[in-house]
């Protein structure tokens, strides 16, 4: 049951209608990629990424700091999309599109991420851009979260339960579930009278 530190709450606190936290990257990949081969590949890492099976669980009245929850059914047709460029597909609309991508906010009543699979673009290439809540990752950590979804070598693992590189052998365990709403209130009352 981790709790968001003061900073991770702190860069859900700064959001505005204006003004995101969104982390992201774009990889500009050759050839094609299929948006079910993609969702496949994310339901074998995804059990070795803890941040991105965690939603939030405010504390009532906003008394405190927010924990994380283990998402049980977590959706990937809603995480995984795909749009496509007008033609020629160049940079300037690629970079147009993800600006515009980048400016959303992500709905807090799910895990914090989104990635996007972006056709057409020219020389027959396919863009993937990924986007992460800071609250849920820092730099480090959004490279981690990168390194356990994308294969380094040209020829990915075989077998379906083959760990990302560098994950080791089994997934992470399951978070403990947050508190209740009624230990939430008392803990946040606690904190805020030790403050």
């Amino acid at each position: 049951m981790p709790q968001l530190t003061a900073l991770d709450a702190q860069f859900l606190n700064i959001e505005t209608a204006t003004n995101v936290a969104n982390i992201a990257g774009l990889a500009i990949l050759d050839g094609a990629l299929d948006r079910a081969d993609l969702q496949a590949l994310l339901g074998r890492r995804l059990p070795y990424v803890p941040a991105l099976r965690r939603r939030l669980a405010p504390v009532p009245f906003g008394l405190d700091h927010p924990y994380w929850a283990e998402e049980d059914d977590l959706d990937l047709d809603y995480h995984v999309r795909e749009i496509g460029l007008p033609r020629p597909g160049d940079d300037r609309q690629l970079a147009e599109q993800v600006s515009r991508l980048h400016a959303r906010r992500l709905d807090r009543s799910r895990p914090l991420w989104e990635i996007y699979l972006v056709h057409n673009l020219s020389g027959g290439r396919t863009g993937l851009y990924t986007k992460i809540h800071h609250a849920a990752v820092d730099g480090i950590g959004g490279a981690d979260v990168l390194a356990a979804l994308l294969d380094t070598t040209p020829e990915p693992p075989t077998g379906r339960e083959d760990p990302p590189p560098g994950m080791g052998e089994a997934p992470p365990g399951r978070d403990e579930p947050p508190p209740g709403q009624a230990e939430m209130v008392a803990r946040g009352l606690a904190r805020l009278a030790a403050n």
